[in-house]
């Protein structure tokens, strides 16, 4: 019998550690899903299914203008500009900020999904043709 509780307390043991650095793994990789860095864009919705994005703040790139059309698979967008969410990208640059989501219309709204670099997981608004709408690395703002 002994021996049984001594195999039992070394199972709990064993147990007790692998859950201690299973949890801080994960932790850490929390930690890194959250690091936001700053950035702010400006999103129009021109005529014509035309979507044009000014970047103010953290950003390699000015403008993107693109068609988003309602059937079409969304774009992912990064300090870089138009990527493809499959594409790793390497490239750091400490002047720029590191962040990547998709936007794609459904009807006459804007869905975007944050992957990366962002505290938003999903921001979604209506924007009339002309109407600008101001995103940051927190969500919506002016």
């Amino acid at each position: 019998m002994k021996s049984y509780k001594k195999y039992s307390l070394l199972q709990l043991i064993v147990l007790a550690l692998i859950m201690t650095f299973s949890a801080s793994d994960l932790f850490a990789q929390e930690n890194k899903e959250i690091q936001l860095t700053e950035f702010l864009l400006v999103v129009q919705n021109s005529d014509n299914n035309k979507i044009v994005m000014e970047c103010k703040e953290g950003c390699a790139w000015k403008t993107l203008s693109y068609n988003l059309s309602d059937n079409r698979k969304p774009q992912a967008i990064d300090e870089y500009g138009m990527t493809d969410l499959n594409k790793v990208n390497s490239q750091e640059d400490a002047d720029l900020s590191n962040f990547l989501f998709t936007v794609e219309r459904k009807g006459n709204r804007l869905n975007f999904k944050g992957v990366e670099g962002t505290a938003w997981t999903e921001l979604s608004f209506s924007i009339s043709p002309q109407q600008e709408q101001a995103i940051n690395e927190m969500g919506m703002t002016e």
